[in-house]
Order: structure tokens, then sequence, then C-alpha cells
């Protein structure tokens, strides 16, 4: 029979099932902190897109509401174009929105008669008015007024109109404005959404003139525009410009790329989707002839 063997310092290795043990507990402890990583690094991200969407979608909104707001401002009535008009999609794609509206608050008067209707005439000041402004003539005691662009760098006092359709037809006013006649500047405004060629649909603003459409926000798959009438209902296009009492704009953005781990709760896919509503009363409504 074998004796056992002393050992003064007690038992100081590791069985091989305590190794195992051991290392089991070790690799669920990394796999815990690496999980937990993983997490915290999907809910920033998803946090930042988030933070990201909403501060574009915010500035669009704000962008598209402030000029709705401020739709037919320094319109007179009559004057050959409606201030406010919306193309619907229907449920399945984004409307389209124009506006008419005075932004510069400048307005001037006509210091001498008109001796024909040729394309120029002559103002107080063309301090502030640009090439491409829409300018808007009237002489109330006739009922004479209309829609013009400035095609030419107003200069000397006088402001120039050559044949730039659909705003100018033809180099030529309808009426000989008498001196006294009443001129201010105004733009029209419009907002649509567009699929690019990498697939991505912005929404979309374009102005009078020749610089084109240029991108608002990124991303917005859905532009949407409802109208309150007087009467209370709630149209896409109003037949009756006057009848308006409220504009309610949904915008709704989806994230560029999709997120890892997300899935969208209404369409299936990886894509955070966010939706802003706003209602604006757009207090300067008038009648414009269609």
């Amino acid at each position: 029979m074998i004796p056992a063997r002393n050992n003064p310092g007690g038992d100081s290795g590791m069985t091989l099932v305590e190794l195992l043990i051991a290392t089991v507990i070790a690799m669920i402890l990394v796999y815990g902190a690496f999980q937990f990583f993983v997490i915290q690094t999907r809910n920033f991200n998803e946090g930042r897109t988030t933070s990201e969407m909403q501060q574009e979608l915010r500035w669009a909104m704000k962008y598209v509401t402030d000029r709705v707001r401020l739709t037919g401002n320094g319109v007179p009535p009559s004057a050959g174009f409606r201030i406010i008009d919306n193309f619907d999609g229907g449920s399945s794609y984004s409307d389209s929105l124009c506006i008419l509206s005075s932004f510069k608050s400048l307005v001037v008067s006509t210091t001498q008669a008109m001796g024909n209707l040729g394309s120029q005439i002559k103002v107080s000041s063309s301090e502030g008015i640009e090439d491409y402004d829409l300018i808007v003539i009237s002489y109330p005691p006739n009922g004479w007024q209309e829609v013009f662009m400035s095609t030419k760098m107003a200069s000397d006092l006088h402001i120039y109109h050559d044949a730039y359709p659909p705003w100018n037809p033809t180099n030529k006013l309808q009426h000989k404005y008498p001196s006294g006649s009443i001129v201010s500047v105004v733009s029209h405004f419009s907002f649509f959404v567009k699929v690019d060629d990498e697939g991505r649909s912005n929404l979309m603003v374009l102005t009078q003139g020749p610089y084109g459409a240029m991108i608002l926000a990124g991303d917005i798959d859905n532009f949407q525009v409802r109208f309150k009438l007087k009467s209370g209902d709630w149209v896409d296009v109003p037949d009756v410009i006057s009848d308006i009492r409220m504009v309610e704009i949904t915008l709704r953005e989806m994230s560029p790329e999709p997120l890892d781990g997300y899935i969208d709760p209404v369409f299936g896919d990886a894509y955070k989707r966010i939706e802003l509503h706003s209602l604006v009363i757009p207090k300067n409504i008038t009648i414009v002839a269609e």
C-alpha cells in the first residue's frame, strides 16, 4: 500500500473540472460584455440617426410652413395666378404644393407713365430688386394688376420684363400703367418629392427663374397636404381658395441606411421612419383669378 504524499501547503492547483468551469464562466462574462457593447452601440447609432432625422425634418417643416403661413401676402386680388395650389398624389404618392407670396416686404411706386406696353417700367427705387424676382404691378383705381418677372438687373430706376413664360408670355404688359402704380416683389415656391439617381427620395423646392430645383431635405418618402375649409371639411384640393382656413402638412423621413437589429413596425424593413405633422393658418389668403 502506497502512503499518501504529504502536502503541507494544502491544494494549490486546479482540477480539470474547475478549469473548465472557470473557462465557461469567463466566456459567459465576455459574451455578456460583448452583447452589452453591441446593444449600446446599436442604441447609440439608432439614437444618433433619429436625432439627425428629427433635426432635418423640423428644419424642412419650418421652411415649408413659414412660406405657407405667408401665402398671398402682398399679392393683389385677381393677379392672374393661384396663390396656393396642391397637386394631390393620393394615398400612394406624395403631393406637390405651390404658393405665391411676398417675402421681401418691398413696395415702391412707378414715377413715370408708360408710353407703351414695352419691356420696362420706371420706379421710385430699384434697391433690393434682383434678376428673376416676380413683380406685382397694380393700379387700384382702374382695377389693373398683373405679375411679371424681372428679367434684367434693375438699374437707373427701371425694371425690365422681357419675355419669360409663364410669367411673361411676351415682353409686353397688358396695360399702360400710369405714374403712381404700386409695385411689389413676390416669390413662387413649388414643393415636391423627387427620386434621384441613387434611389433616394428627396423633398425639393423650386422657385421661379433658371436655377432649377434644389434639395430641401433628404430621404423624405412622403409629403402630404390637406386643407380645412370654412365649412369644417378637410379636402386635398380646395375649389375656392378663400374658403381655406387651415393647412395640414405631413412629412415622413426614412433613415438613409437600414439600421442593424431594427424592424419597422409598419413596413417590416430595417429603415427607421419619423413622421411630423404641422397645422398652419395662412393669414393672408385672398381670392386670386385662376
